[in-house]
């Protein structure tokens, strides 16, 4: 909560940052977000019937974390764990608990990026919430959107120490680009084609872009992800009343320095401030690659192979840092155009080949090895991304949603 008084100098917030973010951590361990899109025939999805269904489930069987978006999405969040295979099998494992709880009830989850028939509405009235959305709000509407109606996948990996770290930190943001091309899989909005391959990535750049643009910039991880933290507006302040939305923009360095009617900054509310930041890649102890838009089975195994290679394997990782050269800045490119676009096309087909002949070297179970060549043949090898497969399908049957979640990687 805020003090009267100034508690936290910009030093102390500078030094803080680094620290939770980029903690001396060396290791190889990989973690899954998977976040499914909620249907149920003739009803809104209710929150309260989504909570008590999955609290029946719990603990799950590798202990992966149950939450709940504002817009009635499940997510489910892995531990971290050894390898990619361990990270994948634990995801298959607790989310095939979770869907099944949910199909007994005719709930269905959907593995797209963005729901193209959903309404915009909150279904929870938790603060934390109502004060982001009347933030966004403010500010247009692609943040009521992007709350309520994208679902992600995210491949979270340990963020390394000194020159590691900053080679990891550095790859993931030149890999960005190409991964939203390759992934790319949410290309209708409000019942029909958006023109955007990844309308999901499109409602995050629409955004307040101190807190959803590329941190990365010439310097090392920490420098740049510092500078950003501090720099980015506050969205909310939180009070013993509630949550205060910000309707001025004012950036937390500046709120450190000036104050607030309503107080200083204290370091619990540093730490708040970093939980409200979303750039596509993350810090948070670990490096939290959040470009992907949802997959459905077996395709999100093929995301998780193909970002631990690259980041974990050192000579698939220089492969990849050659083969983006000349897009690691296309962010926008990729979520329009995805592999229409040349240079993008190139370089997945590149990364894609890197990283399929680093499998072997970090411990890929067979079944998502295959996943991962079946992904590749399917799509990247011929220039497309599920994206294609979704407009060609809506082109045939009008149908808004995939008819069937569970894909035959063959």
């Amino acid at each position: 909560m805020p003090t009267q008084t100034r508690s936290l100098s910009i030093r102390a917030a500078r030094s803080l940052v680094a620290e939770w973010a980029f903690p001396a951590i060396t290791g190889d361990r990989v973690g899954l977000e998977l976040e499914w899109l909620t249907r149920s025939p003739g009803a809104p999805v209710k929150l309260s019937e989504l909570r008590r269904l999955l609290s029946a489930v719990e603990p799950l069987p590798w202990h992966s974390v149950i939450t709940y978006e504002p817009g009635g999405q499940v997510e489910l969040s892995t531990p971290p764990l050894g390898s990619c295979s361990d990270a994948i099998r634990a995801a298959a494992t607790d989310s095939d608990v979770v869907r099944s709880a949910l199909a007994a009830s005719s709930i269905q989850t959907v593995g797209v990026g963005l729901d193209p028939d959903r309404s915009e509405d909150l279904v929870t009235d938790q603060e934390r919430y109502v004060a982001m959305r009347a933030f966004f709000d403010a500010r247009g509407p692609a943040g009521g959107r992007m709350m309520c109606t994208t679902a992600a996948l995210h491949v979270n990996v340990d963020a390394g120490s000194d020159d590691e770290g900053t080679r990891r930190w550095q790859l993931a943001h030149r890999l960005g680009p190409t991964l939203v091309a390759a992934f790319s899989n949410s290309p209708l909005l409000y019942g029909r084609p958006s023109g955007w391959k990844s309308a999901r990535f499109s409602a995050w750049i629409d955004i307040d872009p101190t807190r959803t643009a590329p941190a990365a910039t010439a310097g090392a991880g920490t420098a740049s992800w510092v500078g950003y933290a501090l720099a980015a507006n506050v969205m909310f302040i939180r009070t013993p009343d509630g949550f205060v939305p910000m309707s001025d923009d004012i950036s937390f360095d500046q709120w450190v320095t000036e104050g607030h009617p309503l107080g200083f900054p204290s370091a619990d509310d540093l730490a708040y401030h970093l939980t409200t930041l979303f750039p596509p890649v993350r810090p948070q102890g670990r490096l939290e690659l959040r470009m992907f838009d949802m997959l459905p089975d077996p395709w999100w195994r093929a995301a998780a192979c193909v970002t631990t290679a690259l980041m974990h394997d050192a000579d698939a990782g220089a492969a990849a840092w050659e083969a983006t050269v000349g897009v690691d800045d296309l962010w926008v490119e990729a979520a329009r155009y995805a592999l229409d676009h040349p240079l993008l096309a190139a370089s997945a087909r590149s990364v894609f080949a890197a990283a399929l002949d680093a499998l072997g070297r970090i411990e890929c179970d067979d079944e998502s090895a295959r996943a991962t060549a079946a992904y590749f043949d399917r799509f990247v090898a011929r220039g497309r991304s599920p994206a294609d497969e979704r407009l060609s399908d809506y082109a045939a049957t009008g149908e808004l949603y995939p008819t069937d979640q569970t894909v035959e990687a063959t």
